[in-house]
């Protein structure tokens, strides 16, 4: 469709704006048949009187000679003399300096002598005066045939050549000036046009023209070579041929905007992993006042479990690089309210940022992150500390999937007390259901039922909360759903009664006010058989979906996604996911409970609706007809099987937008309009590290490469020794010998941040358990380094705690951001490490079981005076900045809490040399940033003047990208200008 636009419009452009040969030759031959009648009056009217010239005149150039009229008067020729002109349609139209045009030379009398008077070959003297409409069609016909093929084409290079040439000076001739050539006064052109009767030797008359005969020599170099600028001419120009078009060069060079020497690396190979699992926090639709933004977290292979804010442009907030060999093959939230939080909290809208940020941050606390594996484990994810607590083993082999009350949020949208409840599905058949604890150290999810064995691994648990009392978090009344690995579905009702005594297993336990407890019994109601296609092994039910009307959805290995009445155990509907038959390995359903979402070892991801009620019978729900589901559309935005998918909900200025999100082997995450899925189009998020790393040594010119379970070290090669600006081409470098060593770190935990110092001398690392210092030692031959070699420095029990982010200093200090909270600052040596001190002001207001989010991100100044901690949070103590002791002097002290913002903290950043210069620039997942003033505790001058909220005043190009900005670079020697990076885009700044 652009082709044929771009094709149309050039045509067009052509057609209106350019006068082609085609069209020029059209205006000429209509203007000569309107001038007919008069051409041939006027034509006999001086037929007898003509007056014939000698042919000793015509072989000299400066004598004037009468030609046969041609087609076109215009294409008359003025080459060297003086030529009579008749008067035209119009006088503007005649001779103008200004308006040179191409010629044709005309075939002639021949003389006395032999010789022609014209020349039967074509010229194209591009710097000639246009004269226009003269030729009549009789005069036309009257031409020479031989000679009319070559007039043609005379008429398309002429005109060509016209409009390539100069049409601003004239052509002079090199003895006598062309009086055609210059504007005329009317009298003086009528004087002229009397003298001009000459005859014609074929005894008819025409209206004469004088034209210059040369030579056939001269001829036939002008039509291969341009006129030569006349040496006495005042306005002689050079005529560009038509096979050579003239190049238009800029006047001025672009300006360069920054000059840096780019090192693009290729050898890193930082590769996502594959999506296994997606959970998205528990929403209730009924609660508008909730001030809890929504979160999702998504499991990759390797153990890595992620957060991610889908309200904030869906940066990583959080990240527990796991264990290793450990993946998380399911996860399930609980939403851990108690009571009436939200109706207590009043409206968002009129509260202030701090308060706003204190109920956010409250809400994240309260929300707990379990997750499981088939090596037996339950535990839960702590992103304060990255790692796994409250591990503990199922009892129950595997456990292959996990599922809560709190999934739709139905467990506490009525104002009651949310219970904790979560159900797993273990590998020997039963369906454990545990209470999530209080979330101390040392605390375990509690184990308050067992369901009855089906004989068969559990694969897939859908759970519907009850409508009972409000203090038990929807267990009363609940109706659960299990797919198991022999084909089959069973649902599990539960059933309150109150006992005096002990209870038996299938049971759950309830204290009450009185002497009597509450007992929650579970009992196997319904078993629903999914068809095999007659194959020996069975069916595997791989996901299920449960609807608050007692419709049950499955997915199986045979590609089905089938539609159960819950009530009675029949099978209503069937569709196929794909043609090839493969699983169907996850479901999503839509908060309104009319749209089903599928994926499978597919790419395709399927969209199956409820038909709408017809409008008679929207207000009757009791005789209302059965809503049958029809497959209503696919999307192929992935490359490889979809293996997760969840419903998330990203705040607009029009409300709540409902998105589906999926999850596949690709690594990548792409999200969908769950209210318009048909018509609108996906957005694909590729989901690379928000905390960078890789770590440089400037000195040494060495990387740093955090791995899972290693860290790799990189050379560069020195930088090149020309200027970036003299020499802008790409310069390939052998990055086979970049390599030089790997250092494995023997834990079981997967790596959580390393660092290097600028000089090369340590390289610290942390995972989940401890820190580790290495002292390194370069074998350098010839300015190369060939070889590190480096050794362990062994640390005390002060010194060993977890880091979240380190980073080394000027003066050879090292800054570790520890889990539990406190910032510390040791003195490295190869020989001792001692602790110096430690920060603890940015931690106040904090309980040392909070799940607030750590310090991901530390800066140091250049000078080392400096110290920045940032966290992912939009209140008050998303920044602090400390002060470091300096050889001049100074103490370590906290100096100031950056204000708080609308929108949470990405990334952060010293600018310029330090001292007294130093400002700090704070970028946010708006992509606006501010820069701060140290000195003097406020935003700097240049912020003030761009005004506040600076999002306003940046450009749309920046602040419309669907990535946040996560890195700022900056030269300390130009403290103006800075880079903010992202994903996939730079802005020089």
């Amino acid at each position: 469709i652009i082709s044929v636009f771009v094709v149309g419009w050039q045509l067009f452009r052509k057609a209106t704006m350019v006068e082609t040969p085609l069209r020029r030759s059209r205006r000429i031959l209509s203007q000569s048949d309107d001038e007919q009648s008069v051409a041939s009056s006027v034509a006999s009217a001086t037929r007898s009187s003509r007056r014939t010239r000698s042919s000793s005149d015509a072989s000299n150039n400066d004598v004037t000679t009468p030609t046969r009229r041609t087609r076109s008067a215009s294409n008359a020729s003025a080459a060297s003399t003086s030529t009579p002109t008749r008067r035209t349609r119009s006088s503007s139209n005649i001779s103008s300096a200004n308006t040179p045009t191409p010629t044709k030379r005309t075939r002639g009398a021949r003389s006395k002598g032999g010789k022609d008077t014209g020349v039967s070959e074509l010229d194209v003297i591009p710097e000639v005066i246009e004269t226009d409409g003269d030729a009549t069609a009789a005069n036309r016909d009257k031409g020479d045939k031989s000679s009319g093929s070559k007039k043609k084409r005379s008429r398309k290079s002429s005109v060509g050549s016209a409009s390539e040439a100069n049409q601003d000076a004239p052509l002079d001739s090199a003895k006598d000036h062309d009086p055609v050539s210059s504007p005329m006064k009317s009298s003086e052109k009528k004087k002229r046009k009397k003298k001009s009767k000459l005859e014609s030797p074929g005894g008819k008359s025409d209206q004469p023209e004088e034209v210059v005969t040369p030579k056939k020599k001269d001829a036939k170099k002008a039509k291969t070579t341009p006129q030569k600028k006349q040496q006495g001419s005042k306005h002689a120009v050079t005529p560009v041929s038509k096979k050579s078009p003239p190049r238009i060069t800029p006047s001025t060079t672009p300006k360069l905007t920054m000059d840096v020497n780019v090192h693009r690396l290729r050898f890193l190979k930082l590769n996502p992993k594959s999506i296994l699992a997606m959970a998205s926090t528990p929403t209730c639709t009924s609660d508008k006042s909730s001030p809890s933004p929504q979160r999702l977290a998504v499991s990759r292979e390797g153990g890595a479990v992620e957060l991610l804010s889908p309200q904030d442009r869906w940066v990583s907030v959080g990240t527990v690089p796991g264990v290793r060999g450990r993946d998380v093959d399911a996860l399930v939230w609980v939403c851990g309210k108690h009571g009436n939080e939200s109706a207590s909290g009043g409206d968002m809208m009129s509260l202030d940022y701090d308060d706003q940020s204190h109920l956010i941050r409250n809400a994240d606390e309260q929300r707990r992150l379990f997750g499981c594996s088939r090596d037996g484990t339950i535990f839960e994810l702590d992103f304060a500390k990255k790692r796994h607590k409250s591990v503990m083993g199922s009892g129950g082999g595997g456990v292959f999937c996990l599922a809560s009350l709190c999934s739709r949020g139905k467990c506490c949208c009525s104002g009651g007390k949310c219970g904790g409840y979560f159900a797993a599905g273990c590998e020997d058949g039963s369906v454990r259901i545990y209470r999530a604890s209080s979330g101390e150290e040392g605390s375990f999810p509690e184990l308050v039922s067992t369901l009855p064995s089906a004989g068969n691994a559990i694969l897939s648990i859908a759970w519907v909360a009850g409508q009972s009392s409000n203090d038990d978090g929807g267990m009363g009344g609940s109706v659960l759903f299990a797919g198991v690995a022999d084909g089959t579905i069973r649902r599990y009702d539960c059933n309150t009664s109150r006992v005096l005594g002990a209870i038996s297993t299938g049971s759950v336990l309830n204290s009450s006010k009185d002497s009597t407890s509450v007992s929650y019994r579970w009992n196997s109601t319904l078993r629903m058989t999914v068809e095999n296609r007659g194959l020996q092994e069975a069916t595997k039910v791989w996901a299920l979906a449960a609807l608050s009307d007692g419709t049950v959805v499955s997915g199986d290995s045979l590609g089905h996604v089938q539609i159960w009445d819950g009530m009675s155990g029949t099978m209503t509907q069937t569709f196929d996911h794909n043609e090839s038959g493969a699983d169907v390995l996850c479901l999503a359903v839509s908060d309104d409970e009319n749209k089903i979402f599928a994926g499978g070892i597919d790419p395709r991801v399927q969209c199956i609706q409820r038909q709408c009620l017809p409008p008679s019978s929207s207000n009757n729900q009791e005789s209302s007809p059965v809503r049958k589901w029809i497959n209503a559309q696919a999307n192929r935005k992935h490359t490889h099987d979809v293996k997760a998918l969840a419903i998330c909900h990203k705040a607009t200025s029009q409300g709540s937008n409902e998105l589906l999100v999926s999850g596949s082997v690709d690594t990548r995450i792409c999200m969908y309009s769950a209210g318009d899925f048909r018509s609108s189009r996906p957005k694909i998020w590729y989901n690379w590290p928000s905390v960078s790393p890789v770590s440089i040594s400037r000195k040494q010119r060495v990387l740093a490469v955090t791995r899972d379970d290693r860290v790799d070290l990189y050379r560069l090669e020195a930088p090149p020794s020309v200027n970036s600006v003299t020499n802008m081409r790409p310069e390939a470098r052998d990055e086979t010998k970049c390599f030089l060593k790997s250092l494995h770190i023997k834990s079981s935990f997967n790596l959580v941040c390393s660092t290097i110092s600028d000089d090369g001398a340590f390289l610290a690392v942390s995972d989940a358990s401890s820190l580790y210092l290495f002292s390194l030692e370069f074998d350098d031959e010839n300015g190369v380094i060939d070889d590190v070699r480096p050794s362990k420095i062994n640390l005390s029990g002060k010194c060993k705690q977890p880091c979240t982010a380190l980073r080394f200093d000027a003066l050879g200090r090292l800054i570790c951001a520890t889990v539990d909270g406190p910032i510390i600052s040791l003195q490295v040596s190869p020989d001792e490490v001692s602790l110096e001190h430690v920060f603890k002001e940015h931690t106040s207001g904090l309980s040392a079981s909070s799940h607030h989010f750590p310090v991901s991100s530390l800066d140091v100044s250049v000078d080392g005076k400096w110290l920045a901690a940032g966290r992912f949070a939009s209140g008050k103590g998303a920044v602090h900045v400390f002060t470091l002791p300096t050889k001049e002097g100074g103490q370590y002290q906290h100096w100031w809490s950056v204000p708080e913002m609308e929108v949470p903290t990405t990334s952060i950043k010293f600018l310029g040399r330090g001292g007294a210069e130093s400002s700090l620039c704070v970028g946010y997942s708006s992509n606006a940033f501010n820069i701060f003033n140290l000195e003097s505790r406020s935003l700097s001058q240049w912020n003030t003047d761009m005004g506040f909220p600076l999002v306003k005043s940046l450009p749309r190009e920046l602040t419309s990208r669907s990535e946040p900005v996560t890195r700022i670079i900056c030269n300390p020697s130009s403290p103006q200008k800075l880079i903010l990076g992202a994903h996939g885009f730079f802005c020089h700044v």
